[in-house]
């Protein structure tokens, strides 16, 4: 670097601001060569914005990586600082338009050597950790929000001693962070640094056993296998975390020494992976059955490779830290369930006294006289609730909602706005692109883990806290009207399993806030488009939907079948209503599955028909010639047996055509139908193979008899390769007709 290329920004003719801007080309071009002489020679080229969402210079280097760069603009920054304290504007605490600052950025990238350069060695500048961001979250923060466990260790350390704000503005911790990204592993370590989070709320009253209800991902309960994949699920072999130990070995890491990542994963040339700790011969049967499974699947055209059980491997291991952070949240089971800590506030976050006057004061008015409350006084609520929308204080408009619901569509507001049109208009929510959104306070976690499917947690809460099966949400639907409404028919069956007859026989008595039954729900009260059930079409849909509301029906008396709710609405007439789209899917999609196998089996009846009626190597005196022979008997037969079910497919395909397709025609008759004629054209199609090669091999037996049975097989590829395609929609069939209970119901977002 030569003296010239030093003193270029410097040497700029004009005012500052063309110097600053000049500065702000070079850093956005990467030219540091020229950027790192004016940064030592001018303190103001620190704090200098490259632009609005960029940052400093720093924020820039932090950005890109470059640890040696970083280092030295830190440096300097610190020689300019006096007597090498940082004061309140030093470029160390400069923000980007997030509000970010420097440490902010390394923590969010997992930049440790970065966060050591700018905290400090020994920790001189670890109150750089407490500095917030616009949202209230510290460097310690985004690294959780990242997922950057090492460095979060790092930072924990580092602030032993400290009072860093675990919390951003909504009241949401890093633990309740965690566990909704699903960085189960670095919420159990989270557990073990910091225990009081466990039972703690945020804004909304949402604990993080909560937040962990709603996450059915987490535990095997809420996810869906295919057979091949629940086999090998329960062949691998995963440990629980061990937080101190994970702890100690990041630590170990940060400190540059070498150390075996925890629970190692190896995988071997079979492609097969195990934790290390699971390589002792004890258990090297286990692997060998893996291995042998594993094999048989990849022969049979499965296409199981590496990956998949790599990914069905990381599903356990989730799966495993989810009972795990669920067993920690169960040893003080009454302080993770109702979320005995307040919400983590800063001063700038409090409520102030005279606002909490005004809310008492409303409160007070509504419920001393709510009916002969004076125009001047109710003018004066309404107009300070309209301002509060107006003004931005959620807090106290959540108040004054809970105090005085009826003020929510009061139509007096001013302009003949509701709150929801005054809050929407609010200039706070408008600005940073937010939305107001429905939180159930009233939704605890045992209705959250039944709403979302996962029999773990309803168990785990249920023997815990066996009060918490008489609880209810907003629209007072109980644990069992709650999974009904969701289709979760695992939580129901359980509860069934698990409670008194008489305690279960009063959950089925009860009815929401519509006097809907558990009845009218499972006929689709609830009109939930956003689940499914897992299985593919709606002929599928509509006989597990009839099949899901027979079953209900077995649980409930008799008289519910009668029964109405606000709207004079039966639990039948209800199906009828919100199943009449699906009806109609239903039946376009058998009437095109039915006319495409009806022209197939017609095509091989009328094949069949011929190859019976003709005789191979013809007749003596009426006998065939080759009648006898092993090859002959099996034409005979395969021809007839073709001839004979072509005809059957034939008949039930158009059966299913001319048929009402009402829906009670799902709940049996068509679905046998439907059943009936694909295997009877499977097994047409075989026959008519099995006649045709059986005739043929006396053509071809003397000269080409050690080939006969490659070409057969050869021959045979193309109809096996149909047979395997549609073998789901065959095995979907079969469990839709004799499955007594459906499968529980998903969100349509993970198909």
């Amino acid at each position: 670097m030569n003296t010239q290329d030093s003193t270029i920004i410097e040497g700029v003719e004009g005012d500052t601001t063309v110097q600053f801007s000049v500065f702000q080309g070079c850093v956005l071009e990467g030219r540091w060569d020229y950027v790192i002489p004016a940064y030592k020679n001018n303190g103001d080229f620190h704090k200098i914005k490259i632009n609005e969402s960029r940052g400093t210079a720093l924020h820039v280097a932090v950005n890109d990586g470059m640890v040696g760069l970083v280092d030295i603009l830190v440096g300097v920054i610190l020689e300019h600082e006096v007597g090498g304290v940082l004061g309140d504007d030093s470029a160390l605490r400069s923000t980007d338009e997030r509000g970010d600052t420097p440490l902010h950025l390394a923590a969010s990238r997992g930049f440790i050597s970065m966060c050591k350069c700018i905290i400090g060695e020994g920790g001189e500048r670890k109150d750089l950790i407490k500095v917030l961001n616009k949202k209230g979250e510290s460097p310690l923060f985004k690294a959780v929000l990242t997922g950057q466990t090492k460095t979060f260790v790092y930072l924990y350390d580092a602030s032993i001693g400290l009072n860093v704000p675990l919390a951003n503005n909504d009241g949401d911790t890093i633990l309740h962070y965690a566990i909704w990204r699903e960085l189960l592993d670095l919420a159990i370590i989270i557990t073990h640094c910091y225990p009081e989070l466990v039972n703690t709320r945020n804004k909304d009253g949402t604990t993080p056993l909560k937040v962990l209800s709603c996450k059915p991902s987490a535990f095997r309960s809420g996810t869906n296998l295919q057979w091949w994949k629940h086999i090998l699920y329960y062949c691998l072999l995963v440990e629980p975390l061990d937080a101190e130990k994970a702890v100690k070995s990041y630590r170990e890491k940060i400190h540059d020494r070498e150390d075996h990542e925890h629970n190692v994963i190896n995988i071997d040339k079979e492609g097969i992976f195990f934790p290390q700790k699971y390589q002792a011969p004890s258990v090297k049967f286990v692997k060998s059955f893996v291995r042998l499974a594993f094999k048989g699947l990849s022969i049979s055209g499965l296409g199981v490779t590496a990956e998949d059980l790599k990914a069905l491997w990381k599903i356990r291991q989730k799966h495993k830290w989810g009972r795990q952070l669920l067993n920690i949240f169960m040893t003080k089971p009454y302080e993770s369930y109702m979320g005995l800590t307040q919400p983590f506030m800063r001063h700038d976050q409090l409520i102030p006294h005279h606002q909490l006057q005004m809310v008492a004061a409303a409160s007070t008015m509504q419920q001393e006289n709510p009916r002969k409350e004076s125009a001047a006084r109710k003018e004066e609520k309404e107009t300070t609730f309209a301002a509060m929308a107006k003004a931005g204080i959620v807090e106290v408009v959540n108040e004054l909602q809970n105090k005085i619901p009826s003020a929510l569509h009061d139509p007096t507001i001013p302009d003949k706005e509701s709150l929801l049109v005054v809050a929407m208009k609010n200039i706070k929510l408008h600005k940073s692109g937010e939305s107001l959104h429905h939180v159930d306070r009233k939704e605890t976690p045992f209705l959250a883990a039944a709403k979302n499917g996962i029999v773990e947690i309803v168990l785990a809460v249920q023997s815990k806290i066996p009060s918490a099966v008489h609880e209810t949400n907003s629209n007072n639907e109980n644990v069992l009207l709650v999974a009904v409404k969701n289709r979760q028919t695992k939580v129901v069956k359980v509860l069934k399993k698990n409670l008194d007859k008489e305690l279960f026989d009063s959950l089925v008595l009860e009815v929401d806030n519509r006097d809907n039954t558990v009845l009218h729900l499972a006929a689709g009260t609830s009109g939930n488009t956003e689940r499914s059930w897992q299985i593919a079409g709606a002929a599928m849909q509509m006989m597990w939907d009839i099949k899901w509301y027979q079953y209900v029906r077995s649980l409930v008396p008799e008289h519910f079948s009668f029964r109405t709710n606000k709207e004079e609405k039966t639990a039948g007439e209800i199906f009828k209503q919100k199943h009449k789209e699906l009806v109609k899917e239903s039946s376009e999609w058998l009437k095109e599955t039915s006319n495409s196998c009806s022209v197939v089996a017609a095509l091989i009846a009328g094949v069949s028909f011929a190859t019976s009626s003709s005789v191979p190597g013809g007749t003596d005196k009426g006998k065939p010639e080759l009648e006898g022979q092993p090859a002959f008997d099996v034409f005979a037969i395969a021809s007839l047996i073709g001839l004979c079910f072509s005809v059957t497919a034939l008949i039930m395909f158009l059966a299913i055509l001319t048929s009402r397709k009402q829906a009670q025609d799902f709940r049996k008759s068509l679905p046998l139908k439907l059943l009936f004629g694909l295997s009877s054209l499977f097994v047409s199609i075989a026959s008519m193979l099995v006649s045709f090669c059986a005739a043929h091999f006396f053509v071809l037996k003397d000269k080409y008899k050690n080939i006969l049975f490659p070409v057969y097989v050869a021959t045979c590829l193309p109809v096996t390769f149909y047979a395997v395609v549609q073998f789901p929609l065959y095995a979907d069939l079969l469990k839709a007709i004799f499955r007594k209970v459906p499968q529980p119901s998903i969100t349509s977002s993970q198909f």
